[in-house]
């Protein structure tokens, strides 16, 4: 059996990487699994309160999310996982899972100006674009932490990476992003 590629989609919030790894897994037909698609099921089911609570969630949502890629790659499939990937938390986790159920790494980091970031949050809770279980702070202290904060890092785990800049939607060419995935899967070694 060869070993199955793991595209792992990350960036800062409003990024863009859940509409990208969404365009992925319907163009290459791979299973997408994505953190806050986690959280939100919980939320429906169990209800929302606070950010405390929500980060409660949010680290059940990643549990489950290491755990149903475990399950996948073990099977021999490829797959897609979409998060706000963090080095000092999820590079031991994917090196966890890589042991359990090895993979080839491909990484793919959303990028974008902060101050487009800050725009896009504030505009997707004005018009009710996200689950409100994430409660997300808009507070000029945060909003001021996403204008500044720089890039996400990509995780240290080896294989390909590619950076997408989304500050301009418009220049995205997801075809190309697309066919760069699909030579990924097509160059298993």
């Amino acid at each position: 059996m060869q070993i199955p590629t793991l595209i792992i989609v990350t960036g800062h919030p409003a990024t863009g990487k859940t509409t990208l790894s969404q365009a992925l897994a319907a163009s290459l037909r791979l299973p997408l699994l994505s953190k806050d698609a986690f959280k939100e099921l919980m939320f429906d089911g169990l209800g929302w309160s606070d950010r405390e609570w929500s980060r409660q969630v949010g680290a059940t949502a990643i549990a489950m999310l290491y755990h149903t890629a475990a399950t996948i790659l073990a099977s021999g499939q490829s797959l897609i996982m979409e998060s706000n990937f963090r080095v000092d938390l999820d590079t031991a986790r994917m090196q966890r899972l890589q042991t359990m159920a090895p993979f080839r790494p491909v990484q793919i980091r959303c990028v974008a100006n902060g101050h487009v970031l800050a725009e896009r949050i504030i505009r997707r809770v004005a018009l009710g674009q996200r689950h409100p279980g994430h409660c997300d702070d808009m507070s000029p202290a945060d909003l001021e932490v996403v204008r500044t904060r720089g890039d996400i890092v990509p995780l240290p785990i080896g294989g390909s990476l590619l950076t997408v800049d989304t500050t301009d939607p418009e220049q995205v060419n997801l075809n190309a992003i697309i066919q760069w995935v699909a030579s990924q899967l097509g160059s298993r070694e």
